[in-house]
This record gives C-alpha cells, sequence and structure tokens, in this order.
C-alpha cells in the first residue's frame, strides 16, 4: 500500500512537495508474523487450547445431564459457581504467577552482568580474554518463564478432566471439575504476554492480536465435531454414536496435552532466539 503525503516548507518562498510512505501490505505483515517460530508455536498452543476449552464450554452440561440427570438444578448452581470463582481466580493467580517468574528471570543490570560475565580487556589486541560458563546465566527468560504458567496448567488439567468425566458421582465429578477449572484457565494472560515477546517486531503487536482472535472461531469447530462425533451419522462417517463421555475424554485431554506441549516448543524456541542474538 502507497499513501501521499504533502509537506510544505519555507525558506524564501514557500512550496509543497509529497512523500511517499509505504505500508506493509497484510500478505507482508503475516508473512512477518509466520516467520516468528515461538510465535507460531503460540499461536498454535492457543488455537488448540481454545479447541479444549469451547468444547468443555459447550458439552459439559450435556455431559452431566447424561450422567446425572436428577441433578439438574445443582449442576446449574455449582456450575456458575465454579466459572465465577475457580474460572476468575485462575485468570488472575496465572497473570501474577507468570510476572512473578518473569520478573525472577530478569537478565540483570549491565554492571551486574559485567561482573558476571568477567570481561578482561587486552591492551593488545582489545579481546575478550575468558568467557564465564553458561551455567553463570539464567536457565529461564522473562518469557519462557512466563509460558510455565500455561504449560504446566493444561497439563494438570487434563488428567482433572479425565477425571470429571469418568468420575462415580456428582460430588466427585463437581469437584474435579472445579479443580479443573482453578489449573486451567490460568493460561489466558501468561500465552498472551509470550506472544507478544515473541514477536520479533513490536509494531506487529495489534495485528497479531488479530491472528490471536481469529483463532478462537478455529477453536469453536471443535464443539461441532464432538456434536458430529456424539450423532448417528459420525463425523465424516466416522465413529457414530460415540458415548458422550468417551467422545469428550479423547477430544479435550489430548488438546490439553498437546496444547502444553505446542507452548514447551515455544519456550524452547524463545531460548534458541535469545542465544542466536546474543552470538551474533
Amino acid at each position: 500500500m502507497v499513501v501521499l503525503c504533502s509537506s510544505s516548507s519555507s525558506s524564501s518562498s514557500s512550496s509543497s512537495t509529497n512523500t511517499i510512505i509505504e505500508t506493509p501490505d497484510t500478505e507482508v505483515i503475516l508473512k512477518e508474523i509466520l516467520n516468528s517460530k515461538p510465535t507460531v508455536y503460540i499461536l498454535l498452543a492457543s488455537m488448540v487450547r481454545f479447541m479444549a476449552g469451547f468444547t468443555i464450554a459447550a458439552w459439559k452440561a450435556p455431559l452431566f445431564l447424561d450422567l446425572f440427570p436428577e441433578q439438574a438444578v445443582s449442576f446449574s448452581v455449582d456450575n456458575a459457581l465454579i466459572i465465577a470463582m475457580a474460572g476468575s481466580a485462575s485468570t488472575l493467580l496465572g497473570g501474577i504467577a507468570a510476572d512473578k517468574l518473569a520478573a525472577a528471570a530478569s537478565p540483570p543490570s549491565a554492571s551486574s552482568l559485567a561482573s558476571r560475565l568477567n570481561i578482561q580487556t587486552n591492551a593488545t589486541n582489545s579481546s575478550y580474554s575468558s568467557l564465564p560458563s553458561s551455567s553463570s546465566f539464567p536457565t529461564l527468560n522473562a518469557a519462557q518463564s512466563r509460558l510455565l504458567v500455561p504449560i504446566v496448567g493444561t497439563l494438570l488439567a487434563a488428567p482433572l478432566w479425565a477425571l470429571t468425566v469418568y468420575a462415580n458421582s456428582f460430588n466427585s465429578a463437581s469437584s474435579a471439575l472445579l479443580l479443573e477449572y482453578l489449573v486451567a484457565e490460568c493460561w489466558f494472560g501468561p500465552a498472551q504476554a509470550a506472544l507478544y515477546a515473541a514477536l520479533p517486531n513490536p509494531n506487529l503487536r495489534a495485528s497479531t492480536q488479530g491472528v490471536f482472535s481469529l483463532l478462537t472461531a478455529v477453536g469453536n469447530l471443535a464443539p461441532v465435531a464432538v456434536g458430529a462425533l456424539i450423532s448417528t451419522s459420525g463425523l465424516w462417517g466416522f465413529s457414530a454414536n460415540t458415548p458422550i463421555r468417551d467422545a469428550l475424554l479423547w477430544t479435550v485431554t489430548p488438546a490439553y496435552i498437546l496444547s502444553a506441549a505446542l507452548f514447551a516448543l515455544a519456550a524452547a524456541e524463545l531460548g534458541s532466539t535469545e542465544k542466536n542474538l546474543l552470538k551474533s
């Protein structure tokens, strides 16, 4: 895209000139975003995490009604309390934990870094005579530390969801669901913070947020797929009439595990990117 701007300057006489300002096209912006491996991994992890979350939101009520039909009123009350209390607490505590982890992993000041590097100047060749071992550096940087929250949270959510689906009593299922929400909903803020840190160009934050928001539409396809599995026709003719607890176990639980793995890959790539920058 090309934008023409007019500007005027005056010395002895005033004259106007046209300035050509080039702004990147959408294709260029998307290519720059997708060329960043940690950014891609975080986006994929978030997409899969959306799939798990939206599936639970859409199908947990039919699940409980199928397993415990006499507890419809109790489930409505418990579900509202779980979402309001456990979900909100998890979101808040996840953000606080991520910021504290990031602060603990923050790089040292310039003076302390210089002393840790043990830099010795050689008067003849002006080169470093020694460098520290890699063990003297922090293991994780700030962005990687923030990703620990969604990694651990989604991993813990997988078995808790399995316990919810296969609980033998309503109280056990509700308790497992409460714990599942408490550990699962901590991912959103830390994932977004790490996403912004992974961007090679800070000016792409708004565009990346747009891509991130579009992933919610992709995530909403998962509940549709579960509905197809439960139906008589199946998902493209595959696995028709799947019991609801089986369909929810074998879609949500693997999604949680895959999401955690993708967040872990993003953290690894963030470390590799930092090392490459230090070498360059």
